[in-house]
């Protein structure tokens, strides 16, 4: 059996079980890549009160053997909301390695249902919708949205690809944005269609250490950007890899067009991983996208992993 609440602090042993469940759970899915969640991150919105919920989910005492004592009560999980606006929340839920495939969540939700238009929101959190990422595609998950009817909403591919030189021949070159002017910059954004966060996370890592920022322009200004960290990511059969974590081109753009500005920044994201030594690099595609995983496909990327969305509404 479980029981479970929101928790807006936690102290002593529930505290520790909590952050250890969740340094395990990190290192056991960190070669899947499932979902993780930051103990630092949940102590410090636990303290804020920022909006930031989070359900703890217990296991209740249970015998381990037919004469010995029960093991006590324990902590099992935790389902952390992260609200996105408009009453809707970014969900991440992270289930103890050594109690997973005994139906913690298929329970949780059995009793609950998945219902968010109710008073109070979903579960009495709040929040009208969830929207939740499984990442690496966990197999746990499509049992669950099946069992319960939750859509599918969204599908990302992870796709690498081997760190080599871009061709002489490319219609269009990417050069690397190194101008200290942040007001200049932010115009050479205006036309992006990227988030404001996004925006942020390029203005800020143009010229940091550790960071890429590629462009490509023409007349009317800059029509593509892409933010490539340096910092190595292991992929298997490729290596040391960097990561674009942030890929954008112009709204104004048609489809020609940002085909081209796509094919100069992917491969050149991959020649400055391979010039800092680096084996390879990551590119995040959504599988709606027909542009952009037309041309990683043409450009060498190789498909490593899928990130399904689900949702709670």
């Amino acid at each position: 059996m479980i029981r479970y609440e929101w928790c807006s602090e936690l102290a002593g042993q529930d505290a520790q079980q909590l952050r250890d469940l969740l340094v395990r759970a990190a290192a056991y899915d960190a070669e899947p890549e499932y979902n993780v969640i930051d103990p630092d991150e949940v102590a410090h919105d636990m303290a804020a009160d920022n909006g930031v919920r989070h359900l703890v989910v217990w296991l209740a005492a249970r015998p381990v053997s037919l004469d010995g004592p029960d093991e006590p009560e324990r902590v099992a999980g935790v389902i952390r909301l992260v609200p996105s606006g408009d009453g809707w929340a970014d969900g991440t839920i992270v289930i103890d390695p050594d109690l997973r495939s005994i139906g913690i969540v298929t329970l949780l939700l059995e009793r609950e249902g998945v219902e968010g238009s109710a008073p109070g929101g979903w579960l009495g959190s709040g929040f009208a919708g969830v929207r939740s990422w499984a990442r690496g595609n966990h197999p746990a998950s499509g049992r669950i949205s099946d069992r319960n009817l939750l859509p599918r909403t969204r599908l990302v591919w992870k796709l690498v690809r081997p760190s080599i030189e871009s061709s002489d021949g490319d219609s269009q070159r990417a050069e690397e944005l190194t101008s200290a002017d942040t007001s200049a910059i932010e115009g050479l954004f205006a036309d992006l269609d990227v988030s404001a966060g996004e925006r942020d996370r390029l203005l800020a890592a143009v010229g940091s250490a550790g960071h890429h920022v590629l462009g490509v322009g023409d007349d009317s200004g800059l029509v593509g950007a892409a933010r490539l960290d340096l910092a190595p990511v292991f992929v298997d059969e490729i290596g040391r890899c960097g990561n674009i974590d942030c890929l954008a081109t112009a709204s104004s753009l048609d489809e020609a067009r940002r085909r081209n500005v796509l094919t100069a920044l992917l491969p050149a994201a991959g020649a400055r991983a391979a010039a800092v030594g680096l084996d390879g690099v990551i590119c995040y595609a959504p599988s709606s996208d027909d542009v952009l995983v037309s041309v990683s496909r043409r450009t060498g990327f190789q498909h490593d992993r899928t990130d399904v969305q689900y949702e709670i509404h």
